[in-house]
């Protein structure tokens, strides 16, 4: 199921399931090409926390790329890269700092009030950060150079999502989830052969996909289609220096076979710089 799938981290060229990719229907306007960009989401009032919250060090190769919620019970077993990137709502490249590695694996178990919003979530996993781990950042604006998601000439090529149609799921995706409605709302990619990605959209916006792309691209995406749908797309690409029987086109190339491009763009955006961050978390 997207958003619980696990990967041994390190290893290459095992079947690898980006559930980090595996974006929710509700996405934030990236903060980058504005003339004052908005300031990230941080606490202005009094801190919040969870209820009940326990972080352990897991010495297995094995993390989720999002955190696992059941009413107001929250597990994840995770690395800081990933809990600071959700704590804040931003992607890696919108952050920098001595953040420590996939090396170490943490596992968090808390508890919260059921009704609790995503964004409140967020929040407490960045007390959690800051107490737990002593966490302490600043904020800096800077000119980045990234890319636009627009309309290539002759419009976009993809499926438009229609009230109660769900098309099947690829082949790659059905060996991950048999219900295609699981999979609704989410950006989806797999790496599960060497050189070779796999990227489904399931009736998602176009803000979700360029969040997807500054994934893949590790860099800023801004979404500039002025598309309103939701949409449906697969798309196969290259993801390295590897010889295939088939030839599989670069990220470019394919985004370009759904009628949209990527060119150049370089605007401000608002940087989270990490000053420290202990690499255990203190006691329980």
């Amino acid at each position: 199921m997207a958003g619980r799938a696990g990967y041994r981290a390190g290893l290459v060229g095992k079947k690898l399931l980006l559930a980090g990719l595996a974006v929710a229907a509700v996405a934030v306007p990236l903060a980058i090409g504005l003339a004052r960009p908005p300031k990230m989401r941080a606490q202005t009032a009094a801190p919040l926390r969870f209820d009940v919250v326990s972080v352990k060090v897991n010495p297995e190769p094995i993390l989720w790329t999002r955190p696992e919620r059941s009413g107001g019970r929250i597990r994840w077993t995770t690395d800081l890269h990933y809990l600071i990137g959700y704590a804040y709502h931003i992607q890696p490249w919108q952050w920098t700092g001595p953040v420590p590695g996939s090396d170490h694996i943490f596992d968090v178990n808390a508890t919260t009030d059921p009704n609790a919003t995503d964004d409140q979530v967020r929040l407490m996993f960045q007390s959690l950060l800051i107490d737990r781990f002593k966490m302490a950042v600043h904020r800096e604006e800077k000119e980045v150079d990234g890319y636009a998601l627009t309309v290539a000439k002759g419009g976009e090529k993809m499926q438009v999502a229609k009230e109660g149609e769900i098309p099947p799921l690829p082949a790659w995706a059905s060996l991950h989830s048999e219900d295609p409605a699981r999979m609704e709302g989410l950006v989806l990619a797999v790496l599960d052969e060497p050189g070779i990605g796999h990227l489904t959209g399931r009736r998602v916006t176009m803000l979700q996909f360029t969040e997807t792309l500054q994934r893949l691209l590790e860099t800023a995406v801004v979404e500039q289609t002025g598309l309103t749908a939701k949409y449906y797309f697969e798309l196969d690409y290259a993801t390295g220096n590897f010889t295939t029987e088939v030839p599989v086109p670069d990220l470019f190339s394919a985004v370009k076979e759904l009628g949209l491009k990527l060119e150049k763009h370089k605007g401000p955006a608002e940087i989270l710089v990490v000053d420290h961050i202990e690499k255990t978390p203190t006691e329980n």
